[in-house]
């Protein structure tokens, strides 16, 4: 003989939950039903006057269309509002995808450009390059010697005697000592045959840069063109330091 299962506490709450639902939803639909019937009968309408809502034949407050009153119409004009705002969503959905899709293009064709200028500013350089980085021999020796100082003239360094004439700009009492070091190292140079030393070569260039410093120190003491002729003439003073005397 086949034993009776009997059903668990769960599942009979389980059971009398859904037994309840369904008597709950069968209550709703007949109490829907109802309204409806009733409404239809006596052609009445079921509105708010918070929102407007006026029984048939009025205007809603400053709308200018009547407004659902039944139960189903309402249910109807709520539906419609939905799917005409599921559909107005769709449209600007689409309208933001089409506006996001031209402005990828346009950064798409701006970087195109971008690219084709860099490459062709490139190409540019590169001949100007080619077109003036070939100089000739004659060409580099003559911007060698347009670049290098002018040699002083007799007037300004004696080379029999290693006098130098100094310009009235480097002849302030903050300039003595080194102006007297160089004296001294020209005079030895005139009594010298040939190149100087490499010493004698190395300590005139440090004392004509040394100068150059301190009268840069005091450029604002100076007019432009003083500042520019003390300037030059110590660079040449230092330039003839590559020359033997004659």
């Amino acid at each position: 003989m086949r034993a009776t299962l009997r059903p668990t506490d769960s599942e009979i709450r389980h059971d009398w939950l859904r037994y309840s639902a369904r008597r709950l939803v069968v209550a709703a639909f007949l109490a829907a039903s109802t309204c409806v019937s009733a409404s239809s009968a006596s052609g009445q309408y079921i509105g708010y006057r918070g929102y407007g809502y006026l029984p048939y034949g009025n205007r809603g407050f400053g709308y200018g269309y009547r407004m659902a009153g039944t139960a189903a119409s309402a249910a109807q004009f709520g539906m419609a509002r939905m799917i005409a705002s599921a559909g107005y969503a769709n449209i600007m959905n689409s309208r933001a995808a089409q506006n996001y899709v031209a402005a990828r293009a346009t950064d798409l064709q701006n970087r195109a450009q971008w690219t084709n200028s860099y490459y062709q500013m490139r190409q540019a350089h590169r001949t100007y390059e080619g077109d003036h980085s070939r100089l000739t021999m004659e060409e580099i020796t003559k911007i060698a010697e347009d670049s290098a100082p002018r040699r002083l003239d007799i007037t300004q360094l004696d080379s029999a005697t290693g006098k130098i004439a100094w310009p009235t700009i480097l002849q302030d009492a903050r300039y003595v000592s080194d102006c007297d070091q160089l004296d001294a190292l020209y005079r030895l140079r005139a009594t010298s045959t040939g190149p100087i030393d490499a010493e004698t070569f190395r300590d005139i260039r440090n004392i004509c840069e040394q100068l150059k410093s301190e009268l840069k120190s005091n450029i604002k003491e100076y007019s432009v063109n003083d500042f520019e002729h003390g300037k030059h003439f110590l660079d040449s003073l230092g330039y003839e330091a590559h020359f033997p005397r004659g």
